[in-house]
């Protein structure tokens, strides 16, 4: 690779450079070295002559004295001449010598700087050489990441080529499919209107046959209803209780217990029963998705289904009348919705959403203004005036049942997590809590709002004092078991018993003064008892079961 080449080769010249440098000053400190070692032999040389040519300057001098003539003294002059200058030429090497030892001196100095500079420089060629190594694993490193990057861009850039052509399709598709809903909802508009139409002359001509029956049935009973007083019905009532209370409490119906069968009830389960507050209405629901009003004839005991409300999307769970005007029905249902019916015309007046799960329970606080609880464990308070959701409560666990304490908004709610929570109707939060010993199934309160009945999975009915929020009475029986989250108990309208029916099919009544059982109503249902209802004036109980029968019970 062309970078690494450079390294490589700026490495070698300053390599180079630095060597250079110190070849030049140690071959002048080996050139200096081998001249002293010369100049060494060359002085021993001389002192050792000098020595001889003393030793002979002796002799010549002993034997001068003995010898005479002229050749001799030449002879002595020229040696001492030559001694001369073998003395100055050994000053002048001594010098030389002195002179070479003083640079020996500066360049050992100067090779021992260049030394420790070299060595300097060597650890720092050590530790670029250890960065280079590991710049070059980083190197590396970084050119895998960025290979890896460049595939991971490719796949990527892939997928987005696939998901922006998924898109352009789907975008292709959204538009057929909006042409698609548009001309849907046009048929679906005009359908509407045409069957609004056929609902109208068929609610018509439903009204003009009533008309006619009513008059009918006002002309047959003209008589005994100008003979009925108040007193003659309290009469009746009294009775009827007073019999329930004599009865045998060995689970046998009585004979003088009047049973009358509801026929047509639903195709599947029914969930659902209540009195109208006039008590001459009874409403029934359950899994076929529809609401079935009765009409109840007191004096003759007759029951007759009068006409049908539909526009529920799944099964109907509760059913509650408007007690102010009585001329507005209330439905919930498992599709996440409470409905509001208008009983003159039978027209579906409001549809209220904003439920996330089944609506268990649903009860109008008054006439403008409905609760409602859902297993999305939110209680909801909806204006009907405007149509719209007024106050969200949060729970935290399923709600089964409620009632209204008052009508300024607040209720009172029976919850899967065993707790009967109290709400403020100035807040969003709960005054006080009840813990029951299970899951509570179902609430129902008495007029004056003093006492509170509610029904639990532990198989027992508790009813409890408002005013200090305790138990004052528990009801049981050996054979009364709660078969599901949402079986429903009823107080009678004078709080002298308590009504629940059993998974046996039986109906069973306690008195509420004593805790102890009244009557058990069996042999008639055939599986769970959902619901029972009290006749507004205390005169019927009616029930519904899981297999399609409702059954109105009396004297």
């Amino acid at each position: 690779m062309e970078w690494k080449q450079k390294i490589f080769n700026q490495l070698q010249e300053r390599n180079r450079q630095e060597r250079d440098v110190y070849a030049e000053i140690v071959k002048h400190y080996n050139r200096l070295t081998e001249n002293y070692s010369t100049i060494l032999v060359r002085c021993t040389d001389q002192e050792r002559d000098i020595l001889t040519l003393r030793q002979e300057n002796t002799d010549l001098q002993k034997n001068s004295v003995s010898v005479a003539g002229l050749p001799v003294n030449d002879k002595i002059k020229t040696l001492e001449n030559d001694y001369m200058k073998a003395k100055d030429e050994i000053l002048t090497l001594l010098r030389e010598r002195g002179d070479m030892t003083k640079e020996v001196i500066s360049l050992s100095r100067l090779v021992k700087e260049r030394d420790e500079k070299l060595y300097s420089e060597q650890n720092r060629n050590q530790i670029l050489t250890k960065e280079n190594v590991s710049l070059r694993q980083r190197l590396e490193s970084a050119e895998d990441q960025l290979s890896a990057l460049k595939k991971v861009n490719e796949t990527i850039h892939d997928e987005f080529q696939a998901l922006q052509l998924a898109y352009t399709q789907l975008e292709e598709r959204q538009k057929e499919l909006d042409a698609t809903i548009a001309v849907l909802r046009q048929r679906m508009t005009e359908k509407i209107e045409k069957k609004c139409n056929a609902l109208d002359e068929e609610v018509k001509l439903h009204e003009k046959r009533m008309e006619e029956d009513v008059k009918r049935k006002l002309e047959e009973a003209k008589s005994d209803f100008m003979t009925s007083t108040l007193s003659n019905l309290m009469t009746s009532t009294t009775a009827s209780i007073t019999h329930l209370r004599n009865a045998n409490q060995d689970g046998k119906s009585n004979g003088s217990v009047f049973k009358k069968n509801l026929d047509d009830c639903g195709d599947n389960e029914l969930h659902a029963i209540q009195f109208h507050p006039s008590g001459s209405l009874i409403a029934t629901g359950g899994s076929d998705r529809k609401i079935h009003i009765w009409e109840l004839n007191a004096h003759n005991n007759q029951v007759q289904q009068v006409y049908v409300l539909t526009g529920n999307n799944s099964t109907v769970t509760a059913i509650d009348f408007d007690n102010e005007n009585a001329n507005l029905i209330l439905g919930c249902s498992e599709d996440f919705a409470c409905r509001v019916w208008g009983l003159g015309d039978q027209r579906l007046r409001h549809t209220l959403t904003g439920h996330g799960a089944k609506v268990f329970c649903a009860k109008f606080v008054t006439a403008t203004l409905i609760a409602s609880g859902s297993q999305d464990r939110t209680l909801k308070l909806w204006d009907l005036q405007n149509r719209q959701c007024v106050r969200t409560l949060f729970a935290g666990s399923k709600c089964h049942d409620l009632v209204a304490h008052d009508a300024s908004g607040s209720l009172i709610s029976g919850h899967f997590d065993k707790k009967i929570r109290f709400w403020d109707a100035r807040n969003d939060s709960t005054k006080c809590e009840l813990q029951l010993q299970a899951a509570v199934t179902s609430l129902s309160i008495n007029r004056e709002k003093q006492l509170l009945l509610a029904c639990s999975r532990d198989d027992t009915l508790k009813l409890i004092e408002l005013r200090e929020n305790r138990v004052i009475q528990t009801f049981s029986h050996d054979d009364f078991k709660v078969a599901s989250d949402t079986i429903k108990a009823v107080l009678s309208p004078d709080c002298a018993y308590a009504c629940a029916g059993g998974n046996d099919g039986s109906v069973f009544i306690w008195n509420t003064t004593n805790g102890k059982i009244e009557k058990v109503l069996n042999k008639e249902h055939s599986s769970i008892v959902n619901a029972v209802a009290w006749h507004p004036e205390g005169r019927f109980i009616a029930s519904c079961e899981k297999q399609r029968r409702a059954i109105l019970w009396g004297e």
